[in-house]
């Protein structure tokens, strides 16, 4: 009977060994959730004068221009000021579908936020 019980606690060591793993190749998402694309498009070089310009002048100007309208704290008549609305949590904005959603008329296409998640992912570039 010791003999078995000396082989069935060396069976359950050597599962438990094999079973666990030093190594990690992924890192935990703060919420427990997939990890987002970090640059929807890899093969292109998005830019804020060929790329983002027209999605700005179309969807955001309404609103964030001078005078400023709607509840708009910050004008994005240009490449500067638009920077300025990146560094105010803008891309949060733009992604939300709550009630904090930038346009305030609905939330954008995806393949339109796509085009300003990868302007982000290439660096902000402007031409």
């Amino acid at each position: 009977m010791k003999n078995n019980t000396k082989k069935f606690l060396l069976l359950l060591t050597v599962i438990f060994c094999f079973n666990c793993s030093s190594s990690d190749d992924t890192e935990p998402m703060p919420d427990g959730g997939p990890e987002p694309e970090t640059n929807p498009n890899p093969n292109k070089i998005t830019t804020y004068d060929a790329d983002v310009k027209t999605i700005i002048d179309e969807q955001c100007l309404r609103c964030h221009t001078i005078p400023l309208a709607e509840g708009a704290t910050f004008p994005m008549r240009n490449y500067d000021e638009t920077i300025d609305g990146i560094n105010r949590d803008l891309l949060k904005f733009v992604q939300s579908s709550g009630a904090n959603v930038m346009p305030p008329s609905g939330r954008l296409p995806q393949a339109t936020i796509d085009i300003i998640l990868d302007w982000d992912a290439d660096g902000l570039r402007e031409n």
